[in-house]
């Protein structure tokens, strides 16, 4: 099979990793020429190009049987340092969606498209509990916005030959991306979020797995994706931080989110986790 991934950094990466050792053909896409050389050990091509590019994406979609988008971007520098331009985090986005879409006519052959978007799409789901994939949207930030009119671009394009998975993910983990060290930027600090809300985390590896599912079995729709940890996020992370001997973040809830958000549909589809409880942070699930 010939997959083609636009965006090959954290989960990017592994997924075409994950592919190539399974015997697949991998394209890949990066918007930096210095990682072309990172690259090539995971994957048969490496195009320099954004997704926005519809000639860049006709070159990495030519013949492909699959289409993963894992892109992550928008972020840039500025005055030293890093911020989230929201122009750049559009095009991201929507711009590789809308590059997707021009160069189709390169994929007559394409069966599967899989995006992994965001739970932050439900913004505090209009207070309504249980959440699932029907509840409506609530764009709380304009990134999430960008996520639900992704969604929905992709979304128009699928039909009896050409399938298309919305996966909402939870806040990624895994090797390199452990609980403590993505609590070190806000041990003992004040921060917006809400701690109530659920956790809602889901392991690098589980989101591939998760991937390599929906191409396996042509899943159409959208899904929650993320595992099955029962705390919110206050009590996850205090527990992580006592073990870790961190000072405890306090939980300002300016910013509300989503509680007794459901996993149920992609469980029913017949998915498992690997790490349904988050307590296998720093381990290659895949190897």
């Amino acid at each position: 099979m010939k997959i083609a991934i636009v965006g090959a950094a954290y989960t990017g990466r592994a997924a075409a990793r994950h592919f190539q050792r399974a015997g697949h053909t991998v394209s890949v896409t990066t918007t930096r020429a210095e990682r072309v050389a990172e690259l090539e050990p995971v994957a048969s091509r490496v195009v320099v190009t954004k997704g926005s590019d519809i000639n860049g994406m006709k070159d990495l979609i030519a013949g492909a049987d699959a289409v993963v988008l894992t892109m992550a971007g928008g972020l840039g520098v500025k005055d030293g340092k890093p911020y989230m331009d929201p122009v750049a985090y559009r095009d991201s986005y929507l711009g590789t969606a809308e590059g997707l879409i021009g160069a189709l006519p390169a994929a007559p052959q394409l069966r599967q498209i899989v995006f992994c978007s965001s739970l932050n799409t439900y913004g505090d789901a209009h207070g309504v509990s249980p959440v699932t994939e029907d509840t409506k949207a609530n764009a709380t930030s304009p990134a999430a916005q960008v996520f639900i009119e992704t969604e929905q671009k992709l979304a128009a394009l699928g039909s009896s030959t050409l399938k298309v998975c919305n996966y909402r993910t939870g806040t990624i983990y895994g090797p390199g991306r452990e609980h403590r060290n993505e609590l070190r930027n806000i041990a003992g600090k004040q921060i917006p979020f809400d701690g109530q809300s659920d956790a809602m985390l889901v392991h690098r590896d589980d989101v591939v797995r998760g991937i390599a599912f929906a191409i396996e079995n042509g899943l159409s729709g959208l899904y929650n994706l993320f595992n099955d940890i029962p705390d919110n996020k206050q009590g996850f992370f205090a527990r992580v931080c006592e073990r870790e001997g961190l000072a405890p973040v306090t939980w300002l809830g300016v910013v509300k989110g989503p509680k007794g958000v459901s996993n149920a549909r992609i469980k029913a589809a017949g998915f498992t986790f690997a790490d349904p409880l988050g307590d296998r942070e720093g381990a290659d699930l895949l190897a």
